[in-house]
């Protein structure tokens, strides 16, 4: 799916793909499901905030669950974008940045923080700290069945972005999304090494528009943008 066309959605949250990878993360039998998933990926352009969304709007819209979507990426902030809800959280009185969150109409139980309710009550360097991530993350599990976070990508490195390395050891998993056919394997290795090093825990890799080599649709070269007519799957990270 374009980018253009991937905001609100009951077509996103209704795809079998995001369904797919929802229940391998969230559904598995006899196990412990994360109640903080961050989702990032080795490189920029390769779906990550789509498929942050997807999940966020899957989980509420038909699963029933009260969930947060946190967008961490503030280099380049596109969570809004995708619902169509204002940047600027709505006024508050209120230091605490989870009275900022705004909640998406139509969309279940489902509401976002957005980048810039990190910039008002608190300073850049302080909500950027390990112990300020942390400190958020448990009190939304407080609030929230679910905590999606939309991070920025492992690689290049800005000053101005939240790294996700760090952030990774704040939530209970890492998803880490990778564009077939368009990323080099080595950087996704990369990252995903990078992101173990660091103490996060890598549920598994999406591999964005992979393409069954099998099939007639196989053909032709992946998009940087967007998942197209191809496909995602959950790999897992070899943890």
């Amino acid at each position: 799916m374009d980018r253009k066309h991937s905001n609100t959605s009951s077509t996103l949250r209704n795809s079998a793909e995001t369904r797919r990878i929802y229940s391998v993360v969230f559904e598995q039998k006899g196990a412990s499901p994360p109640r903080s998933v961050l989702i990032t990926s080795g490189w920029w352009g390769e779906g990550k905030t789509t498929l942050a969304c997807n999940l966020a709007a899957l989980a509420a819209g038909e699963k029933g669950k009260k969930v947060l979507l946190i967008d961490y990426n503030w280099f380049s902030p596109e969570v809004h974008t995708q619902f169509g809800i204002p940047a600027e959280p709505p006024p508050s009185s209120s230091r605490d940045v989870l009275d900022k969150v705004i909640a998406v109409p139509g969309m279940g139980d489902l509401s976002i923080l957005t980048a810039a309710a990190f910039t008002g009550s608190e300073s850049w360097n302080d909500a950027s700290s390990i112990p300020s991530q942390a400190a958020l993350i448990n009190e939304a599990k407080n609030r929230y069945d679910l905590i999606f976070i939309d991070a920025s990508a492992v690689y290049p490195t800005n000053r101005n972005m939240n790294d996700p390395m760090l952030l990774g050891k704040a939530a209970d998993g890492v998803i880490l999304v990778a564009l077939t056919h368009v990323t080099p394997k080595s950087k996704t290795k990369r990252a995903c090494c990078a992101l173990q090093s660091s103490g996060a825990l890598v549920l598994g890799i999406v591999a964005n528009q992979w393409r069954n080599p099998l099939s007639p649709l196989s053909h032709g070269p992946a998009r940087r943008h967007g998942t197209g007519k191809a496909g995602t799957r959950l790999l897992p990270s070899n943890r």
